[in-house]
């Protein structure tokens, strides 16, 4: 699914370089951070029969994250270990401060 969402330019700029400090896309950085927000049978948890809150299993996650779009919508990665071993090897490099 694609949004257009129109921003204050300030908060663009704040959003980009949050992203790259997380070595994002802008795009994956939103769309992480819009499912973080979610309320309602959010990732971090689920209401049981009993209306308190108890953490998801593995499979219910990845249920959830599939639902939200978070896996899956990367069509353009070929080949997700060598995509995986640049991220790393990009993060290596990386100085602090």
């Amino acid at each position: 699914m694609s949004i257009i969402v129109n921003l204050p330019a300030e908060l663009e700029k704040t959003i980009a370089a949050e992203a790259a400090k997380a070595g994002m896309t802008v795009s994956d950085y939103v769309a992480g951070r819009l499912a973080q927000g979610t309320t309602t049978n959010d990732s971090r948890g689920t209401n049981d029969s009993r209306g308190s809150k108890r953490r998801l299993t593995g499979p219910e996650m990845v249920h959830r994250w599939k639902e939200l779009g978070l896996i899956g919508y990367r069509t353009d990665i070929s080949d997700p270990e060598a995509h995986s071993r640049r991220l790393r090897e990009a993060a290596q490099r990386r100085t602090a401060g």
